[in-house]
């Protein structure tokens, strides 16, 4: 197409309206010349006639400059039509090019796009509630973090802040056994202040939420239901408001059924109870379990209700300076909470699989770049006939367009099955994974970072074919030009895409070694046979402390009476399970002030817990029969808290003070028992103490009802499932077991994050490893097919076989070489985002970098080899007969 007949080339709009009035306002002195006229006041006469057409030369530029942009918008789309066609006719002459850079391109989008939708779900979609930002947590500083309130801290907050649209709210989770004309069924609730669904901005779908009068003791047998569990236990009928539903041995009446979208995560709340607040409980500054939430009235700032906050925390230290000797509040947002430390590892594994699709397009640019040499005769005799540099560009830019258009297709194909093996093998505590899908937006992320992708793997290789010499490519078409600058784009590319492997590979490699040392770190107990299972006992059957502890040793007995059960226990608290409550510790001899107060995890337990768990007494003695009510008051302690409370000297015997008031808070030490990493192998081990369960406090009853059920067996512990069931159902049929595992899969849970994160990241490092190893074959086959010639004048003028692979592998390992220093240096700097995530291993490792770089010099040498080969054997004849 002649450049001179584009739109652009044409006068401007202006210069044309001007030139045709002008050509009228001659033709009018002409004519008035004719009729008699001085030629001169003829002119000046028609030229103030065309000064008066303003109106009309303005409405001749807009029509001229409509004309233009018409024309321009038809000959772009004209050209655009032409190139797609022309791309598609290119792409199926050249099949095996076009499903190199397609499938290559569709791996990078694909996975992009399954981890963008997974980060959407969790982190960044929106939760469906009234004005999340202003929904805050508001609680007790611990461990530099807002956490739990007590009752007593609750309630005086919340009249003291009046910054809070309704109030602050309080949420007490807890276990519920529900038993109606359908099978028994224990679910997780919650109970909470009449205020609650106000604050958090939601209303029912079916019938009403609380009233204050409900939320008072002797009136709160009402229950509003999940949309779960309303579907689940009542097939979502709306004849369920205003049912019986029997609950702990008490009929609650459904009065309300919450709309679906509140079901925020699989595993939340599925009914909510009014929380009911005793006088005495009101009262209690100490016994932390309250969730609270405030929303920020309008115009409210959070400095404004954290100076409100800290007043109210400087009054309660003076007020009750026993229990909130060191008390302060804090807030933080309800999405931040919601989400927790699943954001920035999910971040993390989109910043890795955005360099695999940067190692992609690294390698479609390499692709481009070797089609563009082959392809330097036909753009020679576009420029010929007149092609400018930037129809060039464009039309060689619509190729990398449709290539990652085609590849976004296939991309979307591919993130669908992503995205489901990353919901399979992701760890279960990751909130609102499932509600991930490739969805509109989904399709839209994958459309933009395609045509992204199009840029950076397209616009170096069309500037580059831009610029191609006119007669060299006339001549020869490009064959056998080895230019410095080509030869140096190709070399920055493969730089990058080593060094970015090197990068996913650093942090593949410290997760593995990480992954390595939690797998061998001593967890203090042994669970191999090892069946637990939790039960609650309910408030209202249970009154009385000695039924309670006579219940448990009943079904201890029972337990262990199971065929195949080697031993059975009870307690609070198993490790790697949920619950776990804390209490200070004072040592006899120091003042009941919180600088001496050592937190402690307790568990009460009976005696058969050690040898159950495989828990060894490195001091002193196990808990026995003797143990019991009225007896002297016992405790075993951990080592960790043995070394903390008595640095130095020997426990046994000594006296704590805890869990009670008087004298009978203080507990004489009987033994110490080996540290168990209870949370998890990565987290150290904390100080815990054990109480038999018979001097249990009766008041330790009131916050803690669900215990553990544990039993060893020298077979398969699954099998034990029903047949314990069936022991517990003997003594009391309203107690299901629940959350029933074995303590390797307890243990395995706690590592499931640990192994996901480091599986994805291994999976990404080989993809890049693999990419970056393709990329290298790529460019070293296309240096030995353009140097034919020169390896062939080498060879003929005596260099040997050996010397023309060394020179082959010195051109592939130099730009190797390169992309391994800077990756270096750059992983040195990155690998510290994953400095939680690690264990036992510095984010710097220096085995970790030499081992990834041994990997990958070792791959990028067998990428260079068979090039390297080939060239070698070369027949030099033929070579110089080729050319």
């Amino acid at each position: 197409m002649n450049p001179f007949n584009r739109v652009f080339w044409r006068p401007r709009v202006r210069d044309e309206v001007d030139e045709e009035l002008a050509f009228h306002a001659e033709m009018r002195a002409r004519e008035l010349i004719a009729g008699g006229m001085d030629p001169a006041d003829a002119r000046r006469e028609a030229q103030r006639r065309l000064d008066g057409l303003g109106r009309t030369r303005r409405s001749l530029h807009a029509l001229g400059a409509d004309r233009n942009q018409h024309m321009a918008r038809m000959q772009y789309a004209g050209e655009l039509r032409q190139d797609i066609v022309f791309t598609l006719r290119q792409l199926v002459k050249n099949p095996g090019f076009a499903a190199i850079a397609i499938l290559t391109l569709a791996l990078g989008i694909g996975a992009t796009t399954a981890i963008f939708s997974a980060v959407y779900a969790v982190v960044l979609q929106p939760l469906p509630l009234r004005d999340p930002s202003r929904l805050l947590l508001v609680g007790e500083i611990w461990e530099g973090r807002p956490q739990v309130m007590s009752v007593g801290n609750y309630v005086d907050t919340n009249a003291a802040v009046p910054d809070f649209d309704n109030g602050l709210a309080a949420v007490n989770y807890a276990n519920y056994n529900l038993a109606d004309e359908t099978a028994p069924e224990r679910v997780v609730g919650a109970r909470v202040t009449f205020n609650y669904f106000d604050v958090m901005g939601v209303r029912p779908m079916l019938g009403r939420t609380f009233s204050a009068d409900e939320d008072r003791p002797g009136n709160d047998q009402v229950v509003v239901l999940s949309h779960r569990l309303w579907t689940r236990r009542f097939g979502g009928g709306a004849s369920a408001v205003g049912r019986p539903l029997r609950m702990n041995g008490v009929t609650y009446e459904i009065v309300g059924v919450m709309p679906e979208w509140f079901d925020l995560s699989i595993d939340s709340e599925e009914l909510w109870t009014p929380i009911a607040f005793t006088d005495a409980q009101r009262a209690m500054h100490d016994e932390h379990y309250l969730a609270v939430y405030g929303r920020l009235k309008p115009g409210v700032s959070r400095q404004q209700a954290q100076g409100r906050l800290d007043a109210v925390a400087a009054r309660l230290r003076h007020d009750f300076p026993k229990d909130d000797e060191t008390v302060s509040f804090g807030m933080v947002p309800f999405v931040e909470q919601f989400v927790g430390d699943v954001r920035p590892r999910l971040l993390t594994l989109l910043a890795a699989v955005s360099l695999v699709l940067l190692i992609a397009c690294g390698n479609v640019a390499n692709l481009l770049l070797a089609r563009g040499a082959v392809r330097a005769r036909e753009i020679a005799v576009r420029t010929a006939l007149g092609a400018g540099r930037g129809r060039i560009v464009r039309q060689l830019l619509t190729e990398s367009v449709v290539l990652a258009l085609a590849a976004a297709v296939a991309g979307l194909v591919l993130a669908r099955e992503f995205l489901t093996g990353l919901m399979a093998w992701s760890p279960s505590n990751v909130p609102r994974l499932e509600q991930a899908h490739i969805d509109p937006i989904a399709l839209g992320f994958a459309m933009a970072i395609a045509l992204a992708s199009s840029i950076l793997c397209g616009l170096a290789p069309a500037l580059r074919a831009s610029r191609r010499d006119l007669h060299s490519g006339l001549r020869d078409g490009g064959r056998g030009s080895t230019g410095g600058l080509r030869d140096r784009l190709r070399g920055t590319l493969i730089v990058a895409e080593v060094a970015l492997s090197l990068l996913l590979l650093v942090g593949a490699g410290l997760l593995i070694r990480s992954a390595i040392a939690l797998q061998r770190t001593d967890t203090g107990f042994e669970p191999q046979g090892v069946l637990s299972a939790r039960l609650t006992l309910p408030t209202t059957s249970f009154t009385e402390p000695a039924h309670i502890v006579e219940t448990l040793r009943r079904i201890d007995e029972a337990a262990a009476a199971v065929p195949g059960v080697a031993s059975a226990a009870i307690s609070s608290y198993a490790a790697m399970g949920g619950g776990g409550g804390t209490n200070g510790l004072v040592p006899e001899g120091r003042e009941p002030v919180a600088a001496n107060f050592i937190n402690s995890t307790l568990r009460v337990i009976t005696p058969s817990f050690f040898e159950t768990m495989g828990v060894r007494i490195v001091r002193g003695r196990n808990f026995n029969e003797d143990d019991r009510a009225g007896g002297q008051r016992v405790m075993i302690v951990s080592a960790r808290l043995a070394a903390v409370a008595f640095p130095g000297q020997d426990p046994i015997g000594k006296r704590i003070s805890c869990c009670e008031p008087g004298p009978g808070g203080f507990k004489t030490i009987i033994g110490v028992a080996a540290d168990i990493r209870s949370r998890g192998p990565a987290i150290a081990p904390r100080p815990e103490f054990y109480l038999p369960i018979a001097q249990v406090p009766d008041v330790a009853w009131n916050w803690n009802r669900t215990m553990y059920v544990l039993v060893r067996t020298t077979g398969n512990p699954s099998a034990l499932v029903q047949p314990l069931n069936a022991a517990v159902a003997r003594i009391d049929r309203d107690l299901p077991l629940f959350d029933v595992k074995t303590m390797d899969e307890r243990l395995a849970r706690s590592l499931a994050t640990s192994r996901f994160n480091t599986l994805l990241l291994t999976l990404l490092g080989a993809i890049g490893l693999a990419l970056a190893a393709s990329g290298i074959y790529g460019v070293i086959a296309y240096f030995v097919s353009q140097r034919t010639q020169e390896i062939g004048v080498r060879m003929a003028l005596g260099a040997t076989a050996s010397s023309v692979v060394r020179l082959v592998l010195g051109q592939a390992l130099r730009p190797v070489a390169a992309g391994a220093v800077l990756g270096v240096a750059v992983a040195l700097g990155a690998s510290r985002v994953l400095s939680s995530q690690l264990f036992g291993v510095s984010p710097t490792d220096p085995l970790t970098i030499a081992a990834v770089l041994a990997t990958l010099i070792g791959v990028a040498m067998l990428a260079s080899i068979v090039p390297a080969r080939r060239a070698a054997a070369i027949d030099p004849t033929r070579a110089l007969q080729s050319e």
